[in-house]
């Protein structure tokens, strides 16, 4: 596959494929990847999870052995923060298992990226029992530091979750939004949560959060991480972002393992069970669960229903009911 002699280019200078490289829905044309592999192509398998809304995956493989993943989206924004953030965060940190960046384009009708493939399963199978998710847990926490270790000077990133003035100001309004699938009272609590950020953030140094950091989003071989995907939601943010996002969706996805998974991971990221890390965790969560309300559009009803449930389940530990007459 070509090479460019900058191992880290920028979006401008990714190599290219023309968008005759799709067909018509995004699908990739066979005949232009064995012409940039330089090898016939076996098989395109695609591995695009059930829940993904913004980006296709495919493994190719090519007869001469070689095996890439293929990403690609429509969604411009989406796909240029993914061809910006990876090859820049493996030159930032090298310690980070960042599959290696092959090429990308941005210019046509669906954006894409190529990426080397690695061996291994989705930490997502590691949830089949405790032992397993246990493992995962620790090597996932213990990762989970490696990540807010990431040098943020000069990196373009979302700030809105770094400071109590702007995720407060965020939050009001992802709240006035949500009035179709919240009702008053929780409304009324959140309100009442939110004056508890600066308290969260008091003393908090804003680190960098890869922003979807759970299970399905890391490859496992031999007992060792050995891949960390999709990078298009990292953020600068509270230090407990990753933790709080990964207990939010591990809770709701996998309740029996919890036990297993959630002190082994939590011990591993150095979050010691505080009432104050705990009030962090789970405020940050609601509003996790508020910002995906405000991604999900209005023609996406049961997904907008399925985040309230989760944030219903969120509101009472943060913010308990006012008592009758209260």
């Amino acid at each position: 596959m070509p090479r460019r002699s900058k191992p880290h280019p920028g979006a401008a200078e990714i190599p290219a494929l023309s968008k005759s490289a799709w067909r018509a829905g995004g699908n990739i044309s066979q005949t232009l990847l064995e012409g940039y592999l330089d090898s016939r192509v076996t098989e395109i398998v695609e591995l695009t999870q059930p829940w993904a809304t913004r980006t296709r995956t495919h493994l190719v493989s090519a007869a001469g052995g070689e095996r890439v993943i293929v990403q690609s989206s429509a969604n411009r924004t989406s796909m240029a923060r993914r061809l910006r953030i990876g090859p820049e965060l493996a030159q930032r940190a090298p310690w980070l298992p960042i599959p290696e960046f092959l090429a990308g384009d941005l210019r046509g009708p669906v954006r894409f990226m190529v990426t080397r493939f690695v061996e291994g399963q989705s930490g997502s199978a590691l949830m089949a029992d405790n032992d397993q998710a246990r493992l995962l847990g620790g090597r996932m926490g213990a990762m989970a530091r490696d990540v807010g270790r990431v040098p943020v000077s000069g990196l373009r990133l979302p700030r809105q979750w770094s400071d109590a003035r702007r995720l407060g100001a965020a939050a009001r309004r992802w709240s006035g939004n949500a009035a179709d699938v919240i009702d008053a009272e929780s409304t009324s609590r959140l309100q009442a949560a939110f004056e508890q950020l600066p308290v969260v953030f008091a003393g908090a140094q804003p680190v960098f959060a890869h922003g979807d950091f759970v299970p399905v989003n890391v490859i496992v071989r031999d007992e060792a991480v050995v891949a960390l995907l999709d990078l298009e939601r990292a953020r600068l943010a509270h230090p407990l972002f990753d933790a709080a996002w990964f207990r939010l969706i591990v809770r709701h996805h996998h309740p029996k393992r919890w036990r297993a998974i959630g002190p082994s991971f939590m011990a591993a990221a150095g979050v010691a069970e505080t009432p104050a890390n705990t009030l962090a965790l789970d405020l940050l969560a609601a509003l996790q669960c508020l910002e995906m309300l405000e991604r999900t559009p209005g023609s996406a009803p049961a997904e907008r229903s399925d985040w309230a449930a989760r944030l219903s389940v969120v509101i009472p530990r943060i913010s308990p009911p006012r008592l009758p007459g209260g």
